[in-house]
């Protein structure tokens, strides 16, 4: 496989005056992986990004989705930025040589979140209630539930009302760095991650075991109180005289 290094462009918006750069330090190929690495250049180090990776396999149209690391939306500025694309996972074959490229743009929330603050618990099966406000009123949301970079399960729609009453499956494991993705349904680009949070089991592990001891010692005097006793022998009655 012939890879070409191309340095990165980034959409600009035309009102800003700040320089804006993204500079392609470094690729190379680590098994079915491709390691970009680059630097995101911003003279507001409060900005962040949303930032893509393209091809010139259909000539820089629609950007690769099979990547992970610093990518997607809310990127903050920086140096030593990384993009790891599994080009076995999302292209069957290709035969000519490969030229990549990063595009952002300035990343503004299509809608504002509230409800979800990070390092925040919450309790699988227990019903949870996030506002927002923003979006168009006649567009459905998409919400997902992510750890870390990791898709655990999709939550399903949500018509833009601006609350919505979630609730996490008992089947999801608990753990730390869970966070919802909210989606346009029209509109890919669209998105925005909450807070992360902890998930936990809605009743402490040590109650259940607890109950299930009491409930067995319960069963274990239930059981012996209906084994018959082994009592002394009562006297029958008297022989008959013999004649």
């Amino acid at each position: 496989m012939k890879v070409f290094k191309l340095l990165g462009l980034m959409a600009l918006v035309p009102y800003l005056a700040s320089a804006q750069e993204v500079q392609i330090t470094n690729i190379q190929m680590k098994g079915p992986d491709m390691i970009i690495s680059y630097n995101l250049i911003d003279e507001r180090i409060d900005r962040s990004y949303s930032m893509h990776l393209y091809t010139s396999l259909d000539n820089f149209i629609q950007p690769v989705e099979k990547v992970s690391g610093d990518v997607g939306v809310d990127i903050s500025v920086g140096a030593n930025k990384t993009i790891t694309w599994n080009i076995k996972e999302e292209l069957a074959d290709f035969s000519d040589g490969l030229k990549v490229e990063i595009k952002g743009q300035i990343y503004v929330p299509f809608i504002e979140l509230d409800g979800v603050e990070k390092g925040m618990i919450v309790k699988r099966g227990k019903i949870s209630d996030i506002r927002w406000t923003g979006g168009r009123g006649d567009n459905i949301l998409n919400v997902d539930l992510y750890q870390g970079d990791k898709l655990v399960r999709g939550l399903g729609e949500l018509p833009n009302t601006g609350n919505a009453m979630l609730k996490i499956p008992n089947n999801v494991p608990p753990g730390k760095n869970y966070r919802y993705k909210i989606s346009d349904e029209r509109n890919r680009d669209e998105v925005v991650f909450s807070p992360t949070f902890e998930v936990k089991r809605k009743f402490p592990l040590l109650i259940k075991m607890g109950s299930g001891i009491a409930i067995g010692v319960f069963g274990y005097y239930l059981v012996k109180s209906l084994i018959p006793v082994n009592e002394p022998d009562i006297a029958g009655p008297p022989d008959l005289p013999e004649r």
